[in-house]
């Protein structure tokens, strides 16, 4: 009989050992598993919790041999079914550039988050380790019959000459610069521009400027060079085309776009050297021909005479450019006022205040405007901000509101519109307080904890 008991108790001490442990785990996925060298792979970690987290996740720095990484470290809420139960998690995800062919693990990183057990509201902090994935870098195709080999979603190839190619002549310069815009690549790979030699001009490159033109989720690259041509010799003759090759993943295809072909035509110099000597020794062997000076009024524009139809021109330019450079500015002030409000304290926080009481939205609302709350040696977590402040009525309403969300609470219909209650009233007291209190050097470019 003490046998059965305490065989009883041992069962009921781990079951209450079980709930109090954490249920934290990661995933990892990468969208493909063989590319070819420049092609890019999306790797996403998903780190899932049976309760919520109460802090941003600290990962270490990953680092990919043979490899370029552009991360994208902005964590994404949402709730993600696991073996048929949903729980709370948190998404990251990086792009991986890999340079040069072979086999590769992807390796593992460790993961720091705070959250609570089951069954409980303190958080714990636990530190997860992410799988290693392998993926292999295939060599590059055999169909591919370019210098440079270049993988890209798409390319757009564009010129601009500084002047017109017109009323050319020998002595004459001219700039050439040529615009590679690249999607779903870095300026990294975009491949020099080739400048062979001309018989009938100097051509001298000058270096090229690289921009990383990325967006929120992509990665994008342009590449700038400029051509300077010297012309030696006339006549006519043909400007070669500039054309990119590269490697569409998505289709499988190779494709390729060029500049067209720029024919000029290049005219005598008289100034330079015998050729006006020559000219001189002609003329001067011509006879002496008797001439009338006759006398011609202005050259006329529109009935106005050429140079006040210039003046005129060129002071209907200067009020034309006047009224632009002022709407312009009057714009860029509007837009920049528009886009400070749309970073401030303020706004996000008139957010929160219209949020929906459903989760995530009310607690990503409150923790964006937490962010940009200026507040000295504030916390990262609000209920801990209310904990060391004695703010209980916070501390109380957060509690409450986790437990009628992941634990299945049911009382308490008002509690989001209390914490949304609890919450103005603590703002505003903080705002009217003691100035030094407030920090106001939080910029307001600061990131968001989550969107």
């Amino acid at each position: 009989m003490v046998k059965r008991y305490i065989i009883l108790i041992l069962l009921a001490c781990s079951v209450l050992y079980t709930k109090a442990q954490v249920s934290c785990f990661a995933q990892t996925q990468i969208d493909r598993s063989s590319v070819y060298a420049q092609q890019p792979f999306r790797v996403t970690i998903t780190v899932l919790t049976a309760t919520w987290y109460t802090a941003p996740l600290d990962f270490d720095n990953i680092q990919i041999p043979n490899a370029f990484i552009m991360p994208f470290f902005r964590t994404v809420p949402g709730m993600f079914p696991y073996k048929g139960k949903q729980y709370a998690g948190l998404q990251f995800y990086y792009i991986v550039f890999p340079y040069k062919e072979g086999r590769y693990t992807l390796p593992s990183i460790n993961i720091v988050a705070e959250t609570p057990a089951v069954g409980d509201y303190k958080p714990q902090k636990v530190t997860i380790k992410t799988q290693a994935i392998s993926y292999i870098v295939k060599p590059i195709p055999k169909n591919f019959s370019g210098d440079n080999w270049f993988v890209a979603k798409d390319v757009s190839i564009s010129e601009a000459w500084d002047k017109p190619l017109k009323r050319l002549k020998v002595g004459d310069v001219i700039n050439r610069t040529i615009t590679i815009d690249a999607k779903g690549t870095l300026p990294q790979f975009i491949p020099d521009l080739k400048t062979d030699s001309l018989p009938w001009c100097g051509v001298y490159p000058k270096q090229a400027n690289l921009a990383d033109t990325r967006d929120e989720y992509d990665a994008n690259g342009e590449r700038t060079q400029t051509i300077t041509y010297l012309l030696e010799k006339e006549g006519d003759f043909t400007i070669p085309q500039t054309t990119i090759q590269w490697f569409n993943p998505n289709s499988g295809h190779i494709y390729k776009r060029s500049t067209p072909l720029a024919k000029i035509h290049i005219a005598p110099n008289p100034n330079l050297g015998i050729l006006k000597t020559l000219q001189d020794s002609l003329r001067a062997k011509e006879p002496i021909k008797a001439t009338i000076n006759v006398k011609k009024g202005p050259r006329l524009i529109y009935g106005i005479a050429w140079y006040y139809f210039t003046l005129y021109s060129l002071a209907a330019l200067c009020i034309l450019y006047f009224i632009i450079d002022v709407l312009v500015r009057i714009i860029k002030k509007i837009r920049a006022h528009y886009q400070a409000y749309l970073l401030s304290e303020r706004y996000w926080f008139g957010k929160f205040s219209r949020s929906s009481l459903k989760h995530p939205q009310l607690l990503n609302n409150l923790y964006a405007w937490w962010d940009r709350f200026p507040v000295l040696n504030k916390r990262s977590s609000i209920q801990k901000e209310a904990r060391e402040n004695q703010l209980d009525n916070i501390d109380q309403d957060m509690t409450a509101y986790y437990k009628h969300q992941y634990a299945d609470d049911n009382s308490g219909a008002d509690i989001g519109e209390d914490l949304k209650k609890d919450i103005k009233k603590y703002r505003n007291k903080i705002l009217h307080s003691d100035h030094s209190a407030v920090n106001k050097s939080i910029g307001i470019n600061q990131t968001e904890w989550e969107k």
